[in-house]
């Protein structure tokens, strides 16, 4: 982990047992988001988020699931943007090519 901190929302933002997306990659990409889960009043968990599901994404994500180190400081909710980034599959890393993925962060919800 690179420990490039992003921040991507406030702790207050995602309601207890809610969840927010975070988009990964450009439009042109279409890649599985990250979502965040909000399991206690200090708990933040983050996965990849699977393929769309009927109702939008729900938690838990699929099992086996990628998963990403969240951070809370001061009520911010951070992740690290070099592992948000970083390709999720070998689908994906085939996709970025030798762009990667984008790094453009935005919190939908």
């Amino acid at each position: 982990m690179s420990e490039q901190w992003k921040m991507i929302c406030r702790l207050k933002d995602i309601p207890l047992h809610g969840m927010r997306l975070v988009p990964r990659g450009l439009g042109w990409q279409e890649l599985p988001g990250a979502l965040l889960y909000r399991a206690d009043e200090e708990v933040v968990l983050a996965a990849l988020d699977g393929p769309a599901h009927q109702g939008g994404p729900r938690w838990p994500p699929q099992d086996g699931a990628r998963t990403y180190s969240v951070k809370l400081e001061e009520g911010r909710v951070y992740l690290d943007l070099e592992e948000l980034c970083a390709p999720a599959s070998k689908a994906e890393a085939a996709l970025a090519g030798s762009l990667g993925v984008a790094q453009r962060v935005m919190v939908l919800g």
